[in-house]
């Protein structure tokens, strides 16, 4: 089964492996550093061109005045991000906020919520614990094939040498 397997290949397969792998970090930690740059505080990156200066105040009023959070962080629906809605680009997420001062309610841009990221975490937990149990177990199968060959090899050996 993993005859064809020398050391090279397998050495060359952990080295792309790891490549892979620090590759995906990497681009991770781009990713969030480019979405921290682009929303300090969660604030959207881009506003309508046409607007006015009070459209954009109000827009954003949750960065000048205190504000309440009227529904928490949701992910957005798919036609809201491809039309480009100001409050989902950033993250895919956003919220529902009301402005004390201004009695405006707006949507803004906010991370991508805790229980989300763990249950993503958990998911690849569990993927990589299956993988885990498959390979173990087709090292331990391998295993005890190669000693049954080995026993059979030894036991004609002693049968060619007794005779």
């Amino acid at each position: 089964m993993f005859d064809f397997i020398t050391r090279r290949r397998l050495i060359i397969f952990l080295a792309a492996i790891l490549f892979v792998t620090i590759s995906i970090l990497f681009i991770v930690h781009i990713r969030s550093t480019t979405i921290s740059q682009i929303i300090p505080s969660f604030t959207p990156t881009t506003s309508p061109i046409n607007s006015t200066d009070e459209e954009k105040s109000t827009d954003k009023c949750y960065l000048n005045e205190p504000f309440d959070v009227l529904t928490s962080c949701r992910r957005c629906r798919s036609y809201e991000q491809r039309a480009h809605a100001t409050d989902c680009l950033p993250t895919g997420y956003r919220e529902f906020v009301f402005c004390s001062k201004s009695n405006i309610k707006v949507y803004r841009p906010c991370a991508i919520p805790i229980r989300i990221q763990k249950e993503r975490f958990w998911y690849f937990e569990g993927i990589v614990f299956i993988i885990a149990l498959l390979s173990t177990t087709s090292v331990y199968l391998r295993q005890k094939s190669l000693n049954k060959q080995m026993v059979e090899k030894i036991k004609r050996q002693i049968e060619i040498s007794e005779e």
